[in-house]
């Protein structure tokens, strides 16, 4: 008999490796199911025998058990009700249709071959339903399929775990539920029992959610406390229920939606494939080489009805009038390859069927059938779908779409011209569901969601033609982290974020500079910093909202045919050959551009002054020196800026004033600065009571204006500063500004 070190050696070897098989195929891009079954032969007894299952002995159908249910309470929590509600018409009758098909096909197969009981043969065909995400996912992104048949295909692996497994579960309880006059009566109650507990525990799990009942740290802990004790429960009273109990528990919880739910199914998950991977080592070891073998030519026969009848069958059936062609419906016959749910509950069932005195059928027959179907579709079809897409004229292109974070006007102008005039796919995210209703309204692709979910954001089709990814928020550090999580999937250099420059007042351009053509990462370390001399993007949305900035496309050689060309307006990305860039600052491009070039450019209309004023105001104050005039002009303007720092932004002026004087002559003083706490530039106009005298200046400071700027505002804070320059050239000019009695007659004067 074996001892307890054996068993727990055995269980260590298993859980550990299958962790590491999961982590390897997930990086290698291959199926887990591939992996998992090498290290299962090869940790096994017909390999180098060091994990032995039947060293659990009788605790070992227990264990496989509770794991199953574990992981089908986890299927249960992603099956989205909504999702298969909203899916195409093909997907919806291949969850239908084609699981019917697939079913009764699969069982007369095996009925016809292998001349089983017909509730037997059932069984057996309903393991072959499900078509799973961990072998389905990996093999599309290797084989790049085309965007519909990889859709259809990801989400009949998706949804059908759960219908696949409800069928199975439905077919074996009908087989354990006796027979005789008894048999549909313990069919009736253990499914009544599964449902009952099942539902009512799923509502239950919810709500104390949902009412704040469970401590937020404790409620992954608890959903999975919870799915075990509804197992436990309903196996109490009638064994073999407690699959469908956890089953539908984590259906009513994931219709239901609780906020906690994405938390719970990240929790859940990593549960999961730490039980996937320890009992799929644990049963793959439990196979011999002999019972394939004696699967004979009868096996290959009904391995090829499968594949080139039921299979086929069942697509052909399920699109008809669904839009498809015949190469996507070929396409789609070829692709069904098994998963590990189908390995698990094939082997659960051959456990559970084994235990008993009189089982209906060869239990072990369950194990050899399904492994069959699933190394054969597996290795068959993972090696040659890419060959068979190819052929058909299937395979997708590269991805040349961009993908913008943020669906401010900004973004969405932008987007809108990235397909005008590159001609590639453009898709916007964004958290905000204002921004993101407006972008529908647009005709642009959206979504609303968490640009940093990468992974998950990933596995969605629309996703998967993105080539280049442009961080648009207002939030340097939030685009810094986008940049380094998309730039892991895309490549560094294909990965751009807007951040203000590190010296706003220094690093301005001016309309009209001369640049040159360089990719951002050859700049300085920070690759894929961008746009750094505008403003934030809220504050440009703001400014084309009210028409006071344009976007515009222009060709080079149609604007100066000097060299370097001279640009109006602020360059901020270049588009040659199909392809473009952001840049990293206007004044980048120059000797490199050619003239068949096309740049964007953005316009921001004069009046930037005229603007500020408007939004702040005119005022009469007095001041005996120049701090108090300082900490005068502040606290009006801290009127109109509640968060604006009086202290801080006194200290800021008085320690500019050391390197840029503020006062400059003719009676003018002059003082500006930025301010991380506004949106929108505020101009001040102050006319002195009494003139303030300044030592070193001939007269006394009779007006002042302030100027506070959005932080990296840098163009609209220069171009403030020119019109204010001009504004003062002349002495008539400011004798006008000294005579001016409201805000109205300095706009006039301006």
């Amino acid at each position: 008999m074996a001892s307890a070190h054996e068993a727990l050696v055995s269980v260590s070897l298993a859980a550990g490796t299958g962790v590491l098989l999961t982590v390897v195929s997930r990086r290698m891009n291959l199926p887990t199911i591939v992996t998992l079954l090498a290290g299962g032969f090869l940790l096994g007894p017909q390999g180098l025998g060091w994990v032995q299952p039947e060293s659990l002995g009788s605790v070992f159908p227990a264990v496989v058990s509770l794991a199953v249910g574990i992981i089908l309470f986890e299927g249960g929590l992603t099956l989205n009700l909504r999702e298969f509600a909203a899916s195409s018409r093909a997907i919806r009758r291949l969850l239908t249709i084609g699981v019917l098909v697939t079913w009764l096909g699969g069982a007369l197969v095996v009925w016809l071959i292998f001349r089983t009981e017909p509730a037997f043969a059932l069984l057996a065909g309903s393991l072959v339903i499900v078509t799973g995400p961990t072998v389905i996912v990996p093999l599309l992104k290797r084989i790049q399929a085309a965007p519909r048949v990889a859709s259809i295909l990801h989400w009949e692996g998706v949804l059908i775990d759960a219908i696949g497994v409800f069928i199975a579960i439905l077919c074996f309880e009908w087989i354990v539920g006796g027979q005789g006059g008894q048999a549909l009566l313990n069919f009736l109650l253990r499914v009544l029992l599964g449902a009952a507990v099942g539902w009512g525990g799923g509502w239950l799990i919810q709500a104390a959610i949902w009412k704040r009942w469970v401590p937020e740290k404790m409620v992954n802990a608890f959903a999975l406390a919870s799915g075990i004790l509804l197992f436990g429960i309903s196996e109490a009273f009638l064994p073999e229920s407690g699959l469908l109990s956890v089953t539908l528990a984590g259906l009513v919880i994931g219709w239901k939606q609780p906020i906690e739910l994405k938390e719970i199914r990240a929790f859940k998950a990593e549960i999961t494939d730490l039980l996937i991977g320890m009992l799929f080592i644990l049963l793959v070891a439990r196979l011999e080489w002999r019972q394939f073998l004696e699967f004979g030519w009868p096996g290959l026969a009904a391995l090829a009805l499968l594949i080139l009848a039921v299979r086929p069958a069942n697509v052909f059936l399920s699109t008809m009038g669904a839009g498809l062609n015949l190469r996507e419906k070929i396409f789609l016959s070829w692709v069904a390859p098994r998963g590990i749910v189908a390995a698990s509950m094939a082997s659960l069932f051959a456990l559970s069927l084994g235990a008993q005195e009189e089982p209906i059928g060869d239990p072990q027959f369950l194990e050899t059938f399904t492994y069959s179907v699933i190394c054969t579709t597996v290795v068959l079809q993972g090696f040659s779908a890419g060959w068979v897409a190819r052929g058909l004229g299937l395979k997708k292109p590269q991805p040349t779409g961009w993908l913008l974070v943020g669906a401010h006007l900004f973004a969405r102008r932008l987007a809108a011209l990235l397909q005008k005039h590159l001609e590639v796919p453009v898709l916007l995210i964004d958290s905000n569901s204002r921004f993101v209703g407006y972008a529908k309204e647009d005709g642009l692709t959206v979504v609303q969601g968490d640009a940093l979910e990468v992974d998950e954001l990933m596995e969605s089709e629309l996703f998967q033609g993105v080539a280049q990814v442009l961080s648009l928020t207002d939030n340097a550090e939030l685009n810094r982290l986008v940049r380094s999580q998309w730039g892991a999937k895309l490549g560094r250099y294909e990965s751009f974020g807007w951040r203000p420059a590190a010296s706003p007042v220094s690093s301005g351009t001016a309309p009209g500079t001369s640049l040159s053509l360089e990719s951002p990462e050859k700049t300085e370390d920070n690759t894929g910093d961008v746009f750094v001399e505008l403003a934030r993007p809220s504050v440009i949305a703001g400014e084309l909202d009210r028409r006071e900035a344009s976007l515009e496309v222009i060709t080079v050689g149609k604007v100066n045919p000097g060299s370097p060309p001279l640009l109006p307006g602020l360059p901020l990305m270049i588009f040659r050959g199909g392809k473009g860039l952001p840049l990293r600052a206007g004044k980048e491009l120059g000797e490199s551009l050619k003239s068949e070039d096309r740049v964007l450019v953005l316009h921001r209309s004069d009046g930037f002054l005229r603007r500020g004023f408007q939004n702040g105001g005119y005022r009469r104050i007095e001041a005996e020196d120049l701090d108090g005039l300082y900490r005068r002009i502040v606290e009006v303007a801290a009127q109109d800026l509640p968060a604006l720092s009086v202290e801080d932004t006194v200290a800021t002026l008085q320690a500019q004033e050391k390197s840029f004087p503020s006062v400059l002559g003719k009676g003018l003083a002059f003082l500006h600065l930025y301010s991380s706490r506004i949106e929108d530039r505020m101009a001040y106009f102050f006319r002195l009571e009494r003139g303030l005298s300044v030592m070193g200046k001939e007269n006394q400071i009779r007006m002042v204006i302030f100027v506070i700027s959005p932080q990296g505002d840098a163009q609209g804070h220069l171009n403030t500063l020119a019109e204010i320059a001009r504004c003062c050239r002349q002495q008539s000019h400011l004798a006008s500004l000294e005579r001016a009695e409201s805000i109205e007659e300095v706009l006039q004067l301006v």
